[in-house]
């Protein structure tokens, strides 16, 4: 079956004509669509599918337009399969053998965010958008959320520079997101606001991102004093405030000054408890405004 598994990676990747399709419209690097993976492995490019199909002996990415793209792991374990079934093993057994232990196939949610610091650490906005449409692509629930909801964490650990293109990013992406909904006449406004910290504006921008989704219209503040936040909530109309970082980021600011109802991750007088994780706090907004809407 193997005709010549001894081209290397290096000798692929300094072949500008074989690696063409290997790097996705955002430069994504180390990914191989199945042409090159073919060259590699020498694997029919219908048993490298057909394996993927029945066995699920590799699972690719997809780019945004479905072309299978393999990693550097899916080609060894392609050859490992090819060196089995040249000593008369099956492939069905071949599979099990070489199956990967839950948590590895768990790591390809920390390998998109690997690919996507890799990509902001160039400054390359195209291939972190690359990254990001390469996980909706998957079209696995919850993929794509998971993958922006890494970034605040991963925001606390970043240069500045790094942080402000960051932030650049996710407004542009959040722009975007807003310009694409489908706006309806009883729209609901959330007025979304972040302390002064760089890492929490990441935060809020994540925040407003999951909202959009869910068919609100946020708005960002940033770090607003108790007069402006006051004002803003009347002239947007907002159903609800919600007030990103802890307590001790907004002093002299009190539920009682706001119009609308507003969250706080500190429990403190009159606010609605947030909570600290953001997927949970973004559904407790989320179902506190879908039962205010629909009491019965």
């Amino acid at each position: 079956m193997s005709r010549d598994t001894s081209m290397d990676f290096d000798g692929v990747e300094a072949d500008g004509r074989a690696v063409a399709g290997a790097l996705d419209a955002g430069g994504v690097a180390a990914l191989f669509p199945i042409r090159v993976v073919s060259r590699l492995t020498g694997i029919n490019p219908v048993t490298i599918r057909a394996w993927e199909r029945r066995y699920r002996l590799v699972m690719p990415e997809r780019t945004p337009g479905g072309h299978r793209l393999y990693s550097r792991a899916d080609v060894e374990l392609l050859r490992a399969a090819s060196r089995l079934i040249e000593q008369g093993v099956s492939i069905s057994r071949a599979t099990r053998l070489l199956e990967e232990p839950a948590p590895r196939r768990e790591s390809r949610d920390d390998r998109l965010l690997e690919r996507f610091l890799e990509r902001l650490r160039a400054l390359d906005d195209d291939g972190m958008s690359a990254v990001f449409e390469a996980s909706l692509a998957r079209r696995s629930t919850g993929k794509a959320a998971a993958l922006l909801d890494e970034l605040p964490a991963a925001a606390e650990r970043l240069p500045r520079l790094e942080q402000q293109f960051l932030e650049a990013w996710l407004e542009g992406l959040l722009a975007f997101r807003i310009y694409q909904r489908m706006a309806q006449a009883d729209e609901r406004r959330v007025l979304v606001c972040s302390p002064a910290e760089p890492a929490q504006r990441t935060w809020a921008l994540v925040f407003a991102l999951g909202l959009v989704g869910s068919g609100l219209r946020p708005t960002l503040l940033a770090a607003p004093d108790a007069t402006d936040l006051a004002d803003a909530a009347r002239r947007t109309g907002c159903a609800t405030i919600v007030l990103g970082g802890t307590g001790l980021a907004w002093p002299g600011i009190t539920a009682d000054d706001l119009p609308a109802p507003a969250f706080l991750e500190a429990t403190r007088g009159g606010f609605l408890p947030l909570g600290a994780e953001l997927d949970d706090a973004r559904r407790r907004v989320i179902d506190f405004l879908r039962l205010e809407s629909d009491p019965s």
